[in-house]
């Protein structure tokens, strides 16, 4: 087995371990924002061990943001929005990177050349991509308006669609919003 095999099986292996989140229907998208950025940094600078990825306190990954993971998925033509944070607001992004570094350092990578690692990250950043791609055409809730129903019938079965999908809270959130927009239209 190649060392770009071998390394992106036990990557494939670390994303599918990954906590599937219900609302959004995958990983979160933190973690992958993160990962990203990691991907990024080792190609510079392959250094496997999670404290030179984290920003002083700890509680973030080094270099995440929007911007930075925007720059990184536009290089693969993924230009459609993903994340505003890009990964800082996602407590749990650093344990998941330190099982991701762990995943590779059991892979022969620091075995290869430089460009060979770079070609290898590549591929590693690519599934990531595949993943943003695969979010953006999930298929969103659908609802049908019925006007024989009533406002509470209405609601009652579009939360209902909701919670099929695991969405029931955010939609739920976006109608108390809405409704709030609607009574006081001039507060932001």
């Amino acid at each position: 087995m190649s060392v770009l095999e071998e390394t992106f099986n036990l990557f494939k292996d670390w994303y599918s371990r990954l906590k599937v989140h219900k609302a959004s229907g995958g990983v979160a998208k933190g973690t992958i924002c993160a990962a990203l950025v990691v991907l990024e940094t080792l190609k510079e600078d392959f250094n496997l061990d999670i404290n030179s990825h984290l920003a002083a306190g700890g509680a973030q990954i080094k270099g995440a943001s929007g911007a930075a993971v925007a720059r990184i998925l536009e290089r693969f033509g993924e230009t459609r929005p993903f994340s505003k944070e890009g990964g800082r607001t996602n407590r749990g992004a650093p344990g998941d990177i330190n099982k991701m570094l762990k995943a590779l350092n059991k892979s022969r990578i620091k075995e290869v050349s430089e460009e060979e690692r770079v070609i290898i990250l590549e591929k590693l950043q690519l599934f990531l991509v595949d993943k943003v791609r695969e979010y953006h055409n999930r298929q969103r809730i659908y609802f049908a308006f019925d006007p024989s129903k009533t406002t509470r019938q209405l609601i009652s079965d579009l939360l209902e669609v909701a919670r099929e999908t695991g969405k029931e809270g955010p939609v739920a959130q976006h109608l108390v919003g809405a409704k709030l927009q609607l009574r006081f239209p001039k507060k932001q």
